[in-house]
Order: C-alpha cells, then sequence, then structure tokens
C-alpha cells in the first residue's frame, strides 16, 4: 500500500497563493485526492450495481445533473457517462465491485482517481472569476447541476457546491498548475474591469 504522507502532487507549494485569495473575496483549496471512477454503459444495467457498489447513490438521470447521498456523487456526463466521486482511497476498491458486479453487461468501469486534481473555489468573488475564465454561463450551474466546459483553454468539469458561490473544479493534473496560476493571476482583476 501506497504511503499518501509522501505522495506529491501537482499543486504543492500553491497553499501561500490560495491563501492570499482570501483578501479578494475568495477560497481556492485543493480538495484531498478524492476517488474518482469514470463508468460508460446503458442506465438500466448500471443503476443496481452503482447503488450496491455505492452505498445507496442514485445513478444521475440527466445529462448535467448530480446526486449524492452525502459519501459519494454522481456526475452524469453524457447519455452514457458518469463520474462518481467518492473519499479519497476507495476508488480501486469501489471500481473491482463495480467491475465485477457489471461483467456480465457491456459497461466500461476505470477508476482515474490520478486523472484529475479537484478544486474548491468559493466566496463572493467566486461567480465573476470563473466567468471571466469560460464562455460558459455559470448562472446554469445551479446546485445539483454539472458541465463540462472549457475554462482558460484548459478542459475542466465543473459541479456546483451547495450555494450559488461555490464550485468544485475538476481539471486533469497536467493543466493543474497552468489553471492554478491563471487563477491566481486572474483574481485580482475581478470587479476592475
Amino acid at each position: 500500500m501506497a504511503d499518501h504522507q509522501h505522495l506529491h502532487g501537482p499543486l504543492d507549494g500553491y497553499g501561500a497563493a490560495f491563501g492570499a485569495l482570501t483578501t479578494l473575496g475568495l477560497r481556492v483549496a485543493v480538495v484531498p485526492q478524492p476517488a474518482q471512477i469514470n463508468l460508460r454503459g446503458q442506465s438500466s444495467d448500471l443503476t443496481a450495481a452503482v447503488g450496491e457498489a455505492c452505498g445507496g447513490l442514485a445513478l444521475a438521470a440527466r445529462v448535467n445533473d448530480v446526486t449524492t447521498n452525502g459519501a459519494w456523487h454522481c456526475l452524469s456526463l453524457g447519455p452514457d457517462e458518469w463520474l462518481l466521486v467518492g473519499p479519497t482511497d476507495s476508488g480501486p476498491e469501489v471500481a473491482a465491485r463495480l467491475t465485477d458486479k457489471l461483467s456480465a453487461h457491456h459497461a466500461s468501469v476505470v477508476e482515474m482517481s490520478s486523472n484529475r486534481v479537484v478544486l474548491d473555489i468559493g466566496g463572493p468573488s467566486a461567480p465573476a472569476l470563473l466567468a471571466s475564465l469560460t464562455s460558459f454561463d455559470m448562472a446554469t450551474l445551479i446546485p445539483g447541476r454539472c458541465a463540462q466546459t472549457m475554462m482558460a483553454k484548459a478542459q475542466v468539469i465543473l459541479q456546483s457546491g451547495a450555494d450559488p458561490e461555490t464550485v468544485c473544479l475538476f481539471v486533469r493534473t497536467s493543466f493543474a498548475r497552468y489553471l492554478a496560476d491563471v487563477i491566481v493571476d486572474a483574481a485580482p482583476f475581478i470587479g476592475d474591469s
């Protein structure tokens, strides 16, 4: 088993830069490596397996919907694609259970927890900052919704928080430092335009 005390993430060292943003009405924090499982197939085949493997989690029914049971979130990314997001270190075990339960179905289960970094972004300046970095209409990202879009030329997944000022932003690990730099550089100019 990996010793997580010695693992390093692409945004290690950004704590001070993110902390300085609080004076600008912005909170940015790296979410400790949540489990992320990409799931593809027919919803009729997947519903029971997801519920059993993820503590009763319901499969999100419509594209861009999000369901949750508190521990796990199900983001519907397309008509036959979902991203399951859950507790740190649970990805491999849950992916193995799903693979086993879906072995008789035409389905794909890919454990990809290290594929994306997740940023928790909030505060009164968050909506303006995010809107300045994307052409996506952030007003449509209401609680219970998600979206795939481009943000400052990086492909991201956005998941709404409990309030309009909070968003979880999933960005590929290889673009994490780039997007973090863009956020830090853009934040002082929010409200100046």
